[in-house]
């Protein structure tokens, strides 16, 4: 009995350990497992086996070598090896070592080994050295594209690297041609150079690329040889089997699509879409950054014209009037030489002035002589923008910010630019006297026929003493507080005489330290908000009008016009959005982008016109283009109207005015 107990325990060990026995009889050829041997090779128990029967078990690429070393250690050779077997059609990694066995003569019996389950050890091996080397690639692709001053050019020589070890054949790299609105095969490999010819130009929606490009959203494809999309035919044509397209994508902005294809398995396995994923983004990084180190470059560049044109300006009059004051000398500013002399002094003075003149006109802001650009505005653009801008100052001083807007449009006469001023500079004071986890919050409000901003915080508060006295040049609340971003004391001086200049007033409202501040803004609401309703400068009614466009600066700076002339403004920012919008909003005017991605401008005005909602709307075209020629395209398209951005308030005002 303790015997079968101690043989039990034998084979749970065994089980346990994933460790099974043989005993090979080389004069026999018989072979004999234990229980466990027989599970690590998926076999029935009992079943008989040979040297035959083990061998055909072990994986195809792995026979040779194992054999080679049995044969080895029957010469006397260790055996210690580790290779894979199928079990049933699965691959399992084992490790099998032994020792041979002789009589008492001295006979060769066969041997006598042991077989252990590593699959799950040798898995983590293989994925830890797949992660190394896959850290390894996109080290040197980071710090390739980091050096290059061409990374579009680097892009081919990276991805040879990448299809490598991804063990794939082809890639694809479109950019974006901001000029034609369409992609453009930038590089590409895996396929011949006439058929890169054919697909050099690419639309949106188009293609797999097309797709990602127009939905800005990755893209895999599996076993394209029997898929039925029809967006996989470009690449099936091109022999490829597996697919993945990533987009491109920087601050928001598509620059274009990476995608990488086998001929020669039917799918890319998570790990290796994930490396892609990686590559793409590290190129969109390194696109980005040398667009913004082209634009210094480029504003640096101007810097210096401006220097050069102004020394070269300011030396061409000199040049005469140095001249003629040694004409005048020699000539004792006598006679009819020295009349002609002294008018040309004046024309080259009265120049330099001008030059001069202008200098001033940039630093007038500093001095503090500023001449207002008066248009009409919405309030709450005003505030959105003034946000935007104070947004990352108020994270980076770990102030949250709590925004108010009213549903109704607050409409004011003042500069957009100043007046954004203010409002920054008062989120810029909310943030730089609140502790960090502190909290500030932006409001506005109509108040008869005044628009009211305030802007509060819960930061360090004003001292009675203080409060008359925020507002004086150079002051600041507390000096001992050795804030490091306390700033000169200038900012809320200067929100004084900008609203002063607008008409409004601003006031400064505290409990005493520590319990916070609240600024209030008043500005006198435009004419014709302030007597109650929404209507257009000369009696032209509100409209309701609709914009759908995907840029946000081209919304933002046309929604400012529209709501100045009293329209009731909606946005959306894609084809799709737009024609729903349409049928909830029931818009008069409709404003489209024919560049829009995905659902294009000319398709969006089909499907709203075909809306009853939209039957009766003026529909008009956005386009960077002007003239007659792009005109009378969009005629023919059905549209009503053509604005070449970015429009002007005349361009507004003739859509508002126009009657189908």
């Amino acid at each position: 009995m303790e015997s079968w107990r101690q043989w039990e325990n034998f084979a749970r060990a065994q089980e346990l350990g994933q460790i099974g026995w043989w005993r090979m009889d080389t004069t026999r050829n018989i072979l004999t497992w234990s229980a466990e041997n027989y599970r690590i090779f998926g076999q029935p128990v009992g079943a008989p086996q040979t040297y035959e029967t083990f061998l055909a078990a072990v994986h195809p690429d792995d026979r040779a070598y194992v054999h080679e070393k049995w044969i080895a250690a029957l010469r006397g050779e260790p055996y210690d090896l580790e290779h894979r077997v199928l079990v049933d059609g699965q691959e399992k990694w084992v490790r099998e070592k032994a020792c041979l066995e002789f009589d008492a003569a001295g006979a060769l019996l066969g041997g006598f080994g042991v077989t252990q389950d590593i699959t799950d050890r040798k898995h983590a091996e293989i994925a830890l050295q797949w992660t190394v080397r896959r850290n390894e690639l996109l080290t040197r692709i980071a710090a390739r594209l980091l050096q290059s001053s061409d990374v579009q050019g680097a892009v081919e020589e990276l991805c040879a690297d990448v299809m490598q070890f991804l063990d794939c054949q082809a890639f694809f790299n479109y950019l974006v041609a901001e000029e034609s609105g369409r992609l453009h095969l930038n590089a590409c490999a895996g396929i011949p150079e006439d058929r890169a010819r054919e697909i050099e130009w690419l639309d949106y929606g188009v293609a797999i690329c097309g797709a990602v490009a127009r939905d800005r959203e990755r893209i895999v494809a599996e076993n394209v040889c029997a898929s039925a999309d029809p967006r996989t035919g470009l690449i099936a044509s091109c022999g490829i089997k597996a697919y993945c397209c990533h987009p491109l994508m920087a601050q928001g902005r598509l620059m274009g699509t990476l995608s990488f294809g086998a001929k020669t398995r039917l799918a890319f396995n998570d790990d290796e879409i994930e490396v892609m994923q990686a590559v793409s983004q590290l190129v969109s990084m390194a696109m980005a950054r040398l667009r913004m180190e082209q634009a210094l470059l480029e504003a640096d560049r101007r810097k210096d014209e401006f220097l050069a044109t102004l020394a070269h300006e300011l030396r061409n009059p000199l040049a005469p009037i140095r001249t003629g004051l040694l004409v005048l000398k020699r000539t004792g500013a006598q006679g009819p030489n020295a009349v002609r002399v002294q008018e040309m002094m004046e024309r080259q003075v009265d120049h330099i002035v001008r030059l001069v003149d202008d200098l001033l006109e940039v630093s007038r802001i500093r001095s503090g002589k500023i001449e207002l650009k008066r248009e009409r505005l919405d309030l709450r653009d005003l505030m959105d923008q003034a946000i935007e801008a104070s947004q990352q100052f108020l994270d980076a001083n770990g102030v949250s910010l709590t925004v108010v807007r009213p549903e109704e449009p607050l409409m004011i006469d003042g500069d957009p630019v100043r007046l954004v001023q203010v409002i920054a500079n008062l989120l810029s004071n909310a943030a730089k006297y609140t502790p960090s986890g502190g909290h500030a919050e932006i409001a506005a409000r109509r108040v008869g026929s005044q628009a009211e901003l305030t802007v509060a915080d819960n930061g360090v508060g004003i001292p009675p003493d203080m409060l008359p006295h925020v507002f004086d040049l150079f002051a600041q609340v507390d000096r001992t507080l050795g804030r490091a971003q306390g700033g000169l004391g200038i900012g809320l001086a200067l929100v004084r005489k900008l609203l002063r200049l607008h008409g409004g007033q601003v006031e400064a409202r505290s409990d005493g330290p520590g319990k916070g501040s609240v600024f209030l803004v008043r500005l006198p609401l435009a004419s014709a908000f302030a007597q109650g309703g929404p209507q257009r400068e000369g009696g032209r009614s509100a409209r309701r009008v609709l914009i759908i466009e995907d840029d946000d600066d081209v919304v933002h700076g046309l929604s400012m016009l529209l709501r100045a002339q009293g329209a009731n403004v909606q946005t959306a920012y894609d084809g799709k959005r737009g024609v729903e919008a349409v049928q909830s909003f029931h818009p008069q005017v409709v404003f489209i982008d024919l560049g829009l991605e995905g659902m294009d401008g000319y398709e969006a005005a089909r499907r709203i016109r075909a809306l009853p909602e939209g039957r009766d709307a003026i529909i008009v075209a956005l386009t960077r283009w002007g003239g007659e020629t792009a005109r009378e395209h969009v005629k023919k398209a059905g549209f009503d109207l053509h604005i070449a951005k970015p429009a002007s308030m005349g361009d507004i005002e003739r859509v508002l005015d126009f009657r189908r």
